[in-house]
């Protein structure tokens, strides 16, 4: 019994081999042969010769630089409440913002919630080197900031 199971597994791959070769001229060919290697190998062996660059002299015309300086004015920054919860947060409200939901970042001004007292906040600017205490309904006018632009004088040469 051993060997007839021993045949039939001959016979089995045998006919497999038998069925695919036949079928593989359908499918065409799956890999390459001698002839197609060699001359792959050959395109792959030959080196690109660097194709000669050609250099072309350009002329550059410079544009007058202009550099200006924009002073830009910021809107004041007014503390308008304050309110104080049971549970010891505090929210300030500081022009139409308030701490509580972070609205405050969008004008980049910090209010940090250990500078919030009973009657007073500190305020850090956004250079974060000017610190400002406030009451309710005092205001603070920043210092306009110059801003240096660089800025080309279109000559009209097109």
């Amino acid at each position: 019994m051993k060997i007839s199971n021993k045949y039939n597994f001959i016979l089995l791959v045998s006919s497999c081999l038998l069925i695919n070769s036949a079928f593989a001229d359908s499918l065409g060919r799956l890999y390459t042969s001698a002839v197609e290697r060699q001359k792959l190998e050959k395109i792959r062996l030959i080196k690109e010769v660097p194709k000669k660059v050609e250099i072309k002299k350009v002329q550059i015309i410079d544009e007058p630089i202009v550099y200006k300086k924009e002073i830009v004015i910021r809107d004041a920054v007014t503390l308008k409440g304050l309110v104080h919860r049971s549970d010891g947060k505090s929210t300030a409200w500081v022009n139409d913002s308030n701490t509580f939901e972070g609205d405050l970042e969008s004008q980049f001004i910090q209010v940090p919630d250990n500078k919030i007292k009973s009657d007073q906040v500190t305020i850090i600017m956004p250079d974060d080197s000017t610190h400002v205490e406030l009451r309710v309904g005092e205001a603070f006018t920043p210092e306009p900031i110059e801003k240096n632009i660089v800025d080309t004088v279109d000559s009209g040469n097109d």
